[in-house]
């Protein structure tokens, strides 16, 4: 293996202190009077060597580790991915690198990811939580801990957050269902309802039912615990199907629950959308080509994740951030395929 090249030795080769080689490295020569040609020597010397800066020892030292931390339920989730990516990318052309956790909807999991990556000097934190309220975040702002609340947010939070326009966008679904003459619908949701994403979902979509006096029966609202939702939507579906009396449209909550539902739809060989139509909130690219198309809810993940950065950053460089730029509302799309179009 071969050995690492420390400053010392990029300095001892150029015949200066290790001061002025950290000061171009740190992009702090201009301020001290490095000159020009002083600074491109020692960035070719430290190609040449193929010198790698000690990021950790340089944290303890500038109090900058140039690392965030995301915290999400679940990066497998195609959601949570593509959001990392586009994070991740925000971050790379800022000269940041990204650390990324997986809470499985656990609050003391969570709790304790945000402590572990504390305790290591990130310099922020994006984070969909799962707590049931502000109160730890609220600690975070009053400490001035740059970090942001994405996905999720709570009623009296201080923290800076990006958020989409859930109740609207599950309105837009009922919406569209009930144009289709479509009046008995079945929801399926995730566990714990207290996140705010699937409370306001849930919320938007009956407000529209509500307007023309229709109401979901209890029977046909089904309700999948995060770790066991393949069981609890195959059970559902096969409950519904085998009564007498079916609903003519299933709204999902989430992107895997649609998928999942779509799976068990296909099983019981049930007619999409003849005899039950599907549109799920958050959209996947393989929904245009399933077979039916599947009809969606299209979040700006691209938006969220740039948003959610930026405001980050300016937390990180101490920029003061006035209270109507802290809360970042973004709003969402339908798109109509087959699976919800009666024909």
């Amino acid at each position: 293996m071969a050995k690492k090249i420390s400053l010392a030795e990029v300095a001892r080769s150029l015949g200066v202190s290790k001061t002025l080689v950290s000061l171009v490295i740190n992009n702090k020569a201009d301020e001290h009077g490095i000159s020009a040609e002083t600074q491109q020597r020692v960035r070719e010397k430290i190609k040449e060597l193929n010198y790698q800066p000690d990021v950790l020892a340089q944290g303890f030292r500038t109090g900058k580790t140039k690392t965030i931390g995301l915290i999400v339920s679940d990066i497998s989730n195609l959601f949570y991915s593509r959001l990392a990516r586009r994070i991740e990318d925000y971050a790379w052309l800022n000269g940041y690198s990204v650390v990324i956790c997986s809470t499985d909807e656990d609050i003391s999991k969570e709790l304790e990811q945000i402590r572990m990556l504390k305790s290591r000097k990130i310099d922020g934190l994006i984070v969909s939580s799962s707590q049931a309220d502000a109160s730890f975040f609220n600690k975070l702002a009053d400490e001035n801990y740059p970090h942001v609340l994405i996905d999720r947010i709570f009623t009296e939070m201080r923290s800076p957050n990006v958020s989409v326009d859930n109740f609207g966008g599950a309105r837009m679904a009922a919406r569209h269902l009930l144009s289709q003459g479509m009046r008995n619908f079945c929801v399926i949701s995730i566990t714990p309802e207290h996140i705010s994403t699937i409370n306001e979902r849930l919320k938007g979509f009956e407000s529209a039912l509500n307007e023309m006096g229709i109401k979901i029966p209890e029977e046909w609202h089904i309700r999948a615990p995060f770790h066991q939702i393949d069981q609890a939507v195959k059970e559902g579906i096969q409950r519904i199907y085998q009564s007498a009396h079916l609903p003519e449209a299933i709204f999902t909550l989430n992107n895997n629950l649609t998928s999942t539902t779509l799976k068990y739809l296909r099983k019981l060989s049930v007619r999409i959308p003849e005899e039950m139509a599907l549109i799920g909130f958050d959209d996947l690219v393989y929904f245009a080509y399933t077979h039916p198309s599947v009809s969606a809810i299209e979040q700006p993940i691209d938006r969220i994740g740039e948003k959610s950065f930026e405001l980050l950053l300016r937390q990180i460089q101490k920029e003061k951030i006035p209270p109507h730029e802290r809360s970042i509302y973004l709003p969402v799309d339908i798109i109509i395929r087959e699976s919800s179009i009666k024909t």
